[in-house]
């Protein structure tokens, strides 16, 4: 038999174990009964690999629908605990319940302060070059804006009539979160947040009308380290621009608004979005609830073409982390000061899009440097099959959660160890992929263990690199 590693599933490949020759996953031909012991009973039907996936009606499972809510709500999977309240408890009103707590939560802040300061290129170095402080200002205002529901408008008049300290007055950042800090680029920046336009696209009459809001807009610097003053020197109109933008053109930027949530929900150019009247609030929460709770979220991504999508660096990177009890020791010596950020920092809460490493950079963290949303990348490569393949650190990460004998994993002491075989292998498919093994997958478990004759290290280190690289972890489907 072949060892596992030699067939573990790919990236964007099938689900782990159903390559595996030889078990119950795998294609055989049904063995002629004696014509003896034929019975006119109808043979069962076979149980779909997909089944954990998605109901024969082509929506999504409990299970799916729980890790997903998790992922795209609080930027994290679900613990054993939680995805087990979710499919395990009472069904009536679950996901509404869920949504609301998952918005109410830190996590969510911080998730999509993330995905907010992508957009507003909140980043401390070269082009940007916000600097440390203004960063942490900075991301702290947009993180509020998210936790307190704030409306869309009030938080863009907030930043386009701003003035005062890029230290001390967080709004007046963005001003200064652009290469082009001129009447022009600034225009290019508001059409680009708010409307959705990027500068390529943007029409000369529009880029010429929004340029002249600014004109009187100036920065200039102080006597302390690298702070900026952004200051109005002359008439002020920047009111009038946010009167004209949130006034006029208020359902083109809830539009926008509601079309790149969706973006960052279904993915980029996967979901078309259907044509958008406006959201009279312009409430981010009340856009993604809407969307969460809708039947088109709740749709399978076999059948019901629910477009699966794989998970962001950042998030991808806490997912090894949290399950290893790994610690990421992020620092940048590029800022001025250097950076050093605690320990237990969690990747989707780094505020500083300059602040990086070798992972994030391969999994498609955007370098926040235009605003594009299409600057995160979305696609598969063959660099990072290679590195889950192939990474002695991310198979040293997972190696932590089997090892024997009081090993203790994230600080605390391993639970693991005082399992059973059956209830070990139930462990590793909860936590990893937020459900408990299909009959057939423990079937193969079963199988394989009593063929290695209980040695069943080896045995649990690929049952996990496997399920670390199938699909179901490795994308939001």
């Amino acid at each position: 038999m072949e060892t596992i590693a030699t067939r573990r599933s790919f990236i964007g490949g099938a689900t782990a174990l159903a390559a595996w020759p030889g078990s119950a996953l795998a294609d055989k031909p049904a063995a002629k009964k004696p014509a003896a012991e034929s019975t006119s009973k109808p043979a069962a039907k076979p149980e779909s690999p997909f089944a954990a996936w998605e109901t024969p009606d082509g929506m999504a499972t409990d299970a799916v629908m729980a890790r997903r809510l998790y992922l795209d709500l609080a930027g994290r999977i679900p613990t054993k605990e939680e995805a087990q309240e979710y499919v395990l408890g009472h069904k009536e009103g679950r996901r509404r319940a869920l949504v609301e707590r998952l918005l109410a939560s830190d996590d969510f802040a911080d998730y999509w302060a993330m995905r907010f300061c992508d957009i507003l290129r909140v980043k401390s170095e070269f082009p940007i070059n916000l600097w440390p402080n203004a960063v942490y200002v900075y991301h702290d205002r947009v993180r509020r804006f998210l936790k307190q529901n704030e409306p869309w408008d009030a938080f863009g008049r907030a930043l386009l009539t701003s003035q005062g300290s890029d230290f001390r007055d967080a709004e007046v950042n963005f001003f200064r979160a652009t290469d082009r800090r001129t009447p022009e680029g600034w225009a290019e920046a508001t059409a680009q947040t708010f409307l959705g336009i990027p500068p390529a696209d943007l029409d000369s009459a529009t880029r010429e009308r929004f340029a002249r809001h600014f004109a009187n807009v100036k920065v200039k610097t102080t006597r302390e380290w690298k702070e900026e003053i952004v200051f109005v020197d002359g008439k002020d109109s920047r009111g009038e621009l946010c009167d004209h933008l949130f006034g006029e053109r208020r359902a083109e930027v809830a539009d926008a608004l509601v079309r790149r949530v969706r973006g960052w929900i279904f993915g980029l150019g996967r979901a078309k979005p259907p044509k958008a009247a406006g959201d009279p609030t312009l409430r981010v929460k009340d856009v993604i609830r809407r969307i969460v709770l809708s039947d088109e979220y709740a749709r399978g991504s076999v059948k019901g073409g629910f477009p699966a999508r794989r998970i962001d660096a950042e998030v991808l990177d806490d997912m090894f982390c949290t399950l290893s009890g790994a610690v990421r020791n992020y620092q940048s010596p590029a800022p001025e000061p250097f950076t050093f950020l605690p320990p237990k920092r969690k990747t989707v809460a780094i505020e500083d899009g300059s602040i990086s490493n070798g992972f994030l950079t391969l999994f498609g963290r955007p370098a926040r440097d235009t605003g594009l949303d299409n600057e995160r990348g979305e696609d598969v490569t063959a660099k990072q099959r290679l590195y889950l393949f192939n990474s002695g650190k991310l198979n040293k990460q997972i190696a932590s959660m089997i090892l024997p004998g009081g090993k203790e994993i994230g600080g605390k002491l391993n639970p693991l160890i005082s399992l059973k075989f059956p209830q070990r292998i139930e462990e590793f498919y909860w936590r990893i992929l937020s459900r408990p093994p299909m009959q057939r997958e423990l079937g193969v478990m079963l199988a394989e263990h009593k063929r290695r004759k209980g040695k069943t290290w080896d045995l649990y280190r690929d049952l996990i690199w496997c399920l670390v690289n199938s699909k179901e972890f490795l994308f939001r489907i």
